[in-house]
């Protein structure tokens, strides 16, 4: 059977937060063959959300691969739901879209992929709560990435989108984000190369200025 590589790497912020790093090594069925794909995570945790006992809702997707390029809002309405259906399976009230955490999320992953970084901090300096008010946010806001790098082109669809969900699910640090009962809005962005060997996904939580 056929092997490629196709390396993920995916990094949350909450905010004020300690930072902690691991890798993790997962398998996947892609494209008819095994592909190893390496999860390179840094993240920022502080309340304990997240932690044991906790459980992923059931797929919204086939895991089909092939499919072409979808519509950017379709792919962000399979982020929330799969963000709120993990969050209502975990005892959750859903989150809410904010048109303008999903403008300051989708700016995100298109500066990391058109200035070739990966991290919260862009090359300015801003971090994701600077990002947002500059944007003209009242709030800070909470960050999970992703950086996705293969030899194949991937499109971005559904399923992609519900395997970035799952892998942050199982994974602590976005998890908490996920998880943590006091944000009440949510932004996505996503974006692909030229080519589609690159991509990079970005959710983004908040909650409303009292």
């Amino acid at each position: 059977m056929s092997k490629y590589r196709r390396s993920s790497r995916s990094i949350s912020r909450r905010y004020p937060a300690a930072q902690h790093h691991w890798a993790v090594v997962l398998s996947a069925l892609v494209f008819g063959s095994y592909a190893l794909v390496q999860l390179h995570q840094l993240f920022f945790q502080s309340n304990g959300a997240g932690g044991p006992g906790w459980a992923i809702g059931q797929p919204q997707t086939q895991r089909n691969f092939r499919l072409g390029n979808q519509p950017l809002p379709e792919l962000r309405a399979l982020a929330l739901e799969v963000a709120n259906r993990d969050r209502q399976v975990n005892g959750l009230p859903p989150l809410v879209e904010d048109p303008l955490l999903s403008q300051v999320a989708q700016r995100h992953a298109e500066d990391m992929l058109a200035r070739q970084f990966y991290d919260h901090v862009n090359p300015d300096g801003q971090d994701p709560s600077a990002r947002y008010i500059a944007a003209g946010g009242q709030v800070g806001a909470g960050e999970n990435i992703m950086q996705q790098k293969g030899t194949i082109p991937m499109a971005l669809s559904l399923g992609l989108v519900e395997e970035y969900q799952q892998g942050w699910m199982e994974s602590p640090g976005h998890r908490e984000n996920l998880l943590t009962p006091r944000y009440t809005t949510f932004g996505y962005g996503i974006v692909a190369s030229a080519t589609g060997t690159e991509i990079y996904a970005v959710q983004m939580f908040s909650f409303s200025a009292q």
